[in-house]
């Protein structure tokens, strides 16, 4: 007795930490500041004390609530607080706003919390088809979730609504998914209540192999965690009762016989007595139950009830009552029928392989718009190479043109340079008469002419070093180049520069003309002599020579000039 009172002081002593905790919590605005850090504190307490979570909500003023994700996450924490404790509620007036956000823009975890508590919402209702479309949307999420307790609550949820259908596999194959995941994560009592509920599912069955497996699982599990007997004993019974000889039957039924039992454990025992042939113990507990109309256990009440009339001859009775079976079994059916319950898997199932062609559609009209995109690109791509390729042809061509026209100017001058070398060659024999100023003006260009055509004939410009060297001085001294170039001429081509004369040209003038008959452009003596007068010294020269004004380039003129008065 002393040690209740003690087990009851700590209770109570527990009982004020947490209370004391949540007035600190909510009358406290400095502790938590924000509305998220409250939050954060419930969601903290939601498991251990759904109590005091539900507290700490409960005191957030809805002034601070104007941000929709906030609003969303206190409206699934509200709806889990209110659902752990126990308060059953039918509208989504709390849940909407966790709805509208977390279903379009949640995470997994968000949105499986969202579509389980919807479930639970629409079983309240007792709408179990839209409560089966809340579970199985939150269950096709299972690959992206990370809080395995809710999926296997949920597969659970599911398990009960195939029950509710006669989908006895069903049932059992959800039940043993959620075993497994409440086992992973260590919650041991709620995979012994999965796995019998599977195993009850095998007892319905008949499928005694399957209900061995099963009990080679809880029996171990229950050795290890006690408190899951409460779970296990039901089952073990229904399964003792009708799988296990008399003996066991009455040995099991002896012994638990002063226990005190709920409705569907004194069904199975009235069960039990009936098959061991113990009829008045059987009726005696039957007639004890006065189950609900309608419902599941008034049909296993009025089975087990029917079979004991009959054992005990009374036939008359067992009719009635079977009459009354038939009766309440036709009206159940009707009912379920009635809803959409029983074809809410098939409709799910439609809508999924609906989407997944939707979504193979979109896949392959964006493959086909990739492709086209591809393809245009390509066709671009080969365009642009072939635009570019076009483009290097056309300047190649070019580049070749102008290097045809430069050879075909280059063998012109070349042909001009060796004329010129060939007349001062002649002119060094024959007149030997010459006054030596000039004589040495035809050596010293002879020289730079065999210089500069053996550079442009072996390509080598060490043979053009005398002619750098040349060019040089021609820079450094334009007065004495050009007076060389005039004597030059006048000793290779003296027809020339008599004609030159007669027309009453200066020695500048002549000098001038001399650049052109050498090969410059006007450009080129425009630059060398770099006089600002340039253009009307050519304008007074044509004038002189009778030059025609649409003879826009004196250059070639003066060339074919001299050439044809040699």
């Amino acid at each position: 007795m002393k040690h209740l009172k003690m087990i009851f002081t700590y209770k109570i002593l527990i009982k004020f930490m947490l209370l004391s905790m949540v007035v600190l919590t909510t009358g406290s605005c400095d502790r938590y500041k924000t509305v998220r850090e409250k939050l954060n504190v419930a969601e903290n307490l939601m498991n251990a004390h759904p109590d005091s979570a539900l507290d700490i909500l409960d005191n957030i003023p809805s002034a601070g609530i104007n941000d929709r994700e906030v609003a969303a996450r206190y409206a699934l924490l509200k709806s889990i607080a209110l659902d752990k404790n126990y308060i059953d509620t039918t509208n989504f007036d709390v849940l909407q706003p966790a709805i509208d956000y977390y279903i379009k823009n949640g995470k997994p975890d968000e949105k499986l919390r969202t579509f389980y508590y919807q479930g639970r919402i629409y079983q309240n209702k007792g709408d179990d088809d839209s409560a089966m479309r809340s579970f199985m949307n939150g269950c096709d999420l299972r690959h992206g979730v990370t809080d395995s307790l809710l999926l296997a609550h949920t597969l659970v949820a599911q398990g009960t609504l195939y029950f509710k259908q006669y989908k006895i596999n069903d049932f059992v194959h959800y039940n043993m998914e959620a075993a497994k995941l409440y086992k992973t994560i260590g919650k041991d009592i709620l995979a012994i209540k999965s796995y019998t509920n599977a195993l009850d599912g095998y007892v319905m069955q008949n499928n005694k192999p399957a209900a061995d497996s099963l009990m080679s699982i809880c029996v171990p599990m229950v050795k290890k965690n006690p408190e899951g007997e409460a779970f296990l004993f039901p089952s073990l019974l229904s399964y003792t009762v009708n799988f296990c000889s008399s003996d066991e039957i009455k040995e099991v039924l002896t012994e638990y016989q002063n226990m005190e039992l709920t409705t569907d454990e004194t069904m199975i025992f009235a069960e039990g007595y009936s098959k061991i042939g113990e009829y008045d113990k059987a009726m005696t507990l039957i007639s004890n139950i006065n189950p609900a109309e309608n419902t599941w256990d008034s049909l296993k009440y009025a089975s087990i009830k029917i079979d004991i009339l009959e054992r005990q001859g009374k036939y008359k009775e067992a009719f009635t009552l079977y009459r009354d079976y038939s009766a309440t079994l036709e009206h159940y059916q009707k009912e379920l029928l009635s809803q959409d319950l029983l074809f809410s898997d098939k409709k799910h199932q439609l809508e999924m392989k609906n989407l997944i062609e939707i979504q193979d559609r979109d896949r392959i009209i964006g493959g086909t718009l990739c492709g086209i995109f591809a393809l245009f690109t390509l066709v671009g791509w080969l365009y642009y190479r072939g635009y570019r390729s076009k483009t290097k042809r056309i300047l190649a061509e070019k580049e070749n043109k102008n290097l045809r026209l430069e050879q075909e100017n280059l063998r012109l001058e070349i042909d001009q340079l060796e004329g010129e070398r060939d007349n001062l060659k002649e002119l060094q024999k024959e007149q030997s008469e010459l006054a030596k100023p000039i004589k040495d003006v035809i050596k010293s260009r002879l020289d730079l002419l065999n210089g500069l055509l053996a550079k442009e004939i072996t390509n080598n410009d060490r043979y053009a070093e005398p002619y750098n060297k040349w060019i040089d001085t021609v820079r450094n001294d334009k007065k004495k180049f050009m007076d060389s170039t005039r004597l030059a001429f006048a000793a290779s081509h003296p027809k020339f520069m008599e004609y030159l004369e007669q027309h009453g040209l200066s020695t500048d003038e002549i000098n001038y003309l001399c650049l052109y008959a050498i090969g410059l452009r006007g450009k080129e003596v425009g630059e060398y002599i770099q006089m600002k007068r340039h253009y009307i010294v050519s304008h007074e020269i044509r004038k002189k020579l009778g030059v025609d004004e649409h003879e826009t380039n004196i250059g070639p003129y003066i060339r074919r000039l001299m050439k044809g008065l040699e």
